[in-house]
């Protein structure tokens, strides 16, 4: 499913009078001298909305830039859209239509996407299956971490003990990143607006999420402007060209088949493609899958008879696969710090990619075995579904309830401001 979204787009495509009234809602920070008069410049903030109302960021230059999930229209983001324009849309029209009530704004496939975050989850069964996992995949050995556990070319992270513990992969990563975290304490830390009033339906709504792992891949602009030919975006042909040259020829190349793709005007200037164009050709599955692809075993059960019959199909020689098999048998003796210690640089890799392709995660290296019986396989992932009776009530309390909200937002406090 898509969460959250942050969308931009020229103010020139919405109605003057409409802009105007748009700004003077807008928060401002001022800096001033002690006789409270402005020195010199002035912040903008973005409209600030009240607690009670289910929020999101806006922000009105030359350019409109706003972010939101659906907790906005359906009073949560435990579910969502699979679909980017759909999700787009649903988000657009309900901030300039439902909450602002604009007559006309632009279509959500004209805007351009600024970041957006991919999240699949999966029902670990019991609460203590999740945590042992994520011990397992952060590198965790009874409290300590190990000092080898990021196997992946990505730093992998965490902040918070307990239920709210988050992991993260490459936190700071200007291209994109990972977090995983558990669904049921998020919940039990930031309560759906519309029931947030009655704790005994919070706390059972975080009980039953306590099991669901979510794993959520924030995918920024950059990303997609760097690598637009590896996603299918731009032809090969433009491959090898320098900044300049090949941005111009995307627009030019763009421009040819009617996508109004842009370039930014900052220090490092990206491309921005429109949502319609983005939805018709990402693959969002495999985006997200090649975020988290190293701690998923590509069988869902694995035992040493099973292993050594795929590893003589993945490696090349008999001989190197028995080796492979030596190998993890000391990571699970040793650990992996010192099995590593005692081997090239060259045969670990190989090690590592071998038992990858036979189906042993890079969370299954850290201690030589699953902690988890049946480890993660992404096909079960993608399957899962969530059906609660929970999330059904809260969405329709939200339907019921989000007029009236709109109503009182326009009496006391956008009337207000402008």
């Amino acid at each position: 499913m898509i969460d959250s979204l942050r969308l931009t787009i020229s103010a020139d495509l919405f109605d003057p009078a409409d802009i105007l009234w748009l700004r003077s809602l807008q928060q401002k920070l001022s800096l001033s001298n002690f006789a409270g008069d402005v020195v010199k410049w002035t912040m903008v903030q973005g409209v600030k909305l009240p607690s009670w109302f289910d929020g999101f960021y806006i922000r009105i230059g030359s350019e409109i830039t706003i972010e939101g999930s659906p907790k906005m229209y359906q009073g949560h983001n435990v579910t969502g859209p699979d679909n980017l324009l759909f999700a787009c849309r649903s988000i657009v029209d309900h901030i300039f239509g439902r909450v602002f009530g604009l007559q006309s704004w632009p279509d959500a496939g004209r805007w351009y996407l600024r970041r957006m975050d991919i999240t699949q989850q999966f029902n670990f069964t019991t609460f203590e299956a999740f945590q042992c996992w994520a011990d397992t995949a952060c590198g965790v050995s009874r409290g300590v971490r190990r000092a080898s556990s990021e196997v992946s070319e990505k730093v992998m992270g965490f902040e918070g003990y307990g239920p709210a513990r988050t992991l993260y992969i490459g936190k700071h990563s200007r291209y994109r990143a990972g977090k995983i975290y558990n669904k049921g304490a998020e919940l039990s830390q930031h309560k759906p607006k519309v029931v947030s009033g009655h704790l005994d339906f919070c706390h059972e709504l975080a009980s039953e999420f306590m099991p669901v792992g979510r794993f959520e891949s924030v995918v920024r602009a950059l990303y997609l402007s760097d690598h637009a030919m590896d996603l299918g975006l731009v032809p090969d042909r433009l491959k090898g060209m320098d900044a300049g040259a090949y941005r111009a020829n995307v627009l030019y190349y763009c421009n040819q088949i009617g996508v109004e793709a842009t370039v930014t005007k900052s220090k490092e200037p990206l491309i921005l493609f429109p949502v319609a164009y983005l939805s018709e050709k990402l693959d969002l599955r495999q985006i997200w899958l090649d975020e988290f692809h190293y701690l998923f075993s590509l069988e869902a059960a694995m035992n040493d008879a099973t292993l050594i019959t795929r590893l003589r199909e993945v490696c090349p020689t008999i001989a190197q696969a028995q080796k492979t098999f030596d190998f993890l048998r000391v990571v699970r003796l040793e650990g992996l710090s010192l099995a590593r210690s005692s081997r090239s640089k060259s045969q670990w890799y190989n090690y590592r990619r071998w038992l990858n392709a036979a189906g042993v995660s890079d969370a299954q290296l850290q201690d030589g075995a699953p902690l988890v019986r049946v480890a993660l396989d992404p096909v079960k992932i993608f399957d899962f579904r969530v059906e609660s009776e929970r999330l059904r009530l809260i969405q329709q309390a939200h339907a019921a309830s989000v007029d009236a909200d709109v109503a009182r937002l326009h009496r006391e406090v956008f009337s207000r401001s402008a």
